[in-house]
């Protein structure tokens, strides 16, 4: 029986195909710690970049620019989560009254299952304390676990500072590197079109980074205006929070307003504040998915809901939420290529909006 050469190149270009993409995969799942953080500087050293090429402007040298401008940045990262963790310290001095509405939550909950079910309430009662003796005894490496997630933060925080530093001081050297490349293998005729695509990568991701944090101040003041004429305490912090959260596309929307919603239903006797939470933060989220997100950040990356909901899920997988967060700017980086590149074009095709 004879073999056709023809299935045979097609079967085993495939095959190479899939295990690039399995190995690709499986270094981002395992290098995780290493890339997130380079990610994340190259990210917002693109946003910074016209803010550095500015203060360069002003006769400033580059290393002393590209300190400036992240170490501003940091500290206005720094104000946010002292702002947050302010308002959770006076959020904690409401647990008071929050265990006491849990407490009568809980009665109601005992009344309705001894009422339905048949199992007494000191059964019922009996069950809950054995459950919380298990959480007690894992309360210790919960706090250890948090500690950890702390520490680790904070590490990330001071690596992803020196990242962008370095990557704004040695930006052109990094251009330059990625230039030769070309040249030395696809020609010298490519590095114009190769510096063309580089430049609109740069200022097409620096428009959409710089746009997603515009939206998330934007929401964070809407938020913030809403729930304090609502009469909802620690308006700040669920603005801010919620408006944080939005930044994951299509459920982050979703997810914050859900802890809104639920916070109210715990504190508050009534239907009634929850409902106004809920029809606010659903008028909102039209303001932002029709007026806001498109005319700021839509216009930079234009991704299809399908695969956007795609990547966002493979991200949640590869990297975890800061996966969710981080694809979407890295597929629209990819979008650009493929816009770019006559090859790849029907690619930029498939995933575009």
């Amino acid at each position: 029986m004879k073999t056709n050469p023809t299935k045979m190149t097609v079967l085993g270009s495939f095959n190479q195909v899939l295990a690039f993409i399995v190995l690709f995969f499986l270094i981002m799942y395992f290098a995780k710690a290493f890339l997130v953080p380079i990610v994340i500087s190259g990210l917002m050293g693109m946003l910074l970049l016209p803010v550095c090429r500015k203060l360069e402007g002003w006769n400033l040298g580059r290393g002393i620019a590209a300190v400036i401008s992240v170490l501003v940045t940091l500290l206005v990262i720094v104000g946010v989560l002292y702002v947050l963790v302010n308002e959770l310290v006076g959020l904690g001095a409401e647990m008071e009254s929050i265990g006491e509405k849990f407490n009568t939550m809980f009665a109601h909950g005992h009344s309705l299952v001894s009422e339905h079910f048949d199992v007494s309430i000191s059964k019922q009662k009996e069950y809950l304390q054995e459950q919380v003796a298990t959480w007690s005894s894992s309360a210790g490496k919960l706090l250890g676990g948090v500690l950890f997630s702390v520490v680790t933060i904070l590490g990330n925080l001071l690596i992803i500072t020196v990242y962008t530093i370095l990557m704004l001081i040695y930006r052109r050297r990094i251009k330059s590197f990625v230039l030769q490349i070309v040249d030395k293998y696809a020609g010298h005729n490519e590095v114009g079109h190769t510096q063309e695509i580089v430049d609109k990568i740069t200022r097409v991701s620096s428009r959409y980074v710089a746009g997603i944090f515009l939206v998330v101040l934007i929401l964070s003041v809407i938020y913030f205006i809403g729930l304090t004429i609502i009469g909802i305490e620690n308006a700040l912090f669920f603005s801010i929070i919620a408006a944080l959260i939005n930044v994951i596309p299509y459920i982050g929307s979703v997810a914050g307003g859900g802890i809104v919603v639920l916070y109210t239903l715990i504190t508050r006797d009534t239907l009634s504040i929850p409902i106004i939470v809920t029809v606010f933060f659903t008028v909102t989220q039209q303001l932002d998915s029709y007026v806001l997100t498109p005319k700021i950040t839509g216009g930079q990356v234009q991704l299809g809901p399908l695969f956007t909901i795609m990547v966002l899920l493979l991200g949640g997988m590869v990297w975890g939420t800061a996966g969710m967060v981080l694809f979407i700017p890295l597929l629209g980086i990819f979008k650009v290529i493929f816009d770019q590149v006559e090859t790849l074009k029907p690619y930029g095709y498939l995933i575009g909006d």
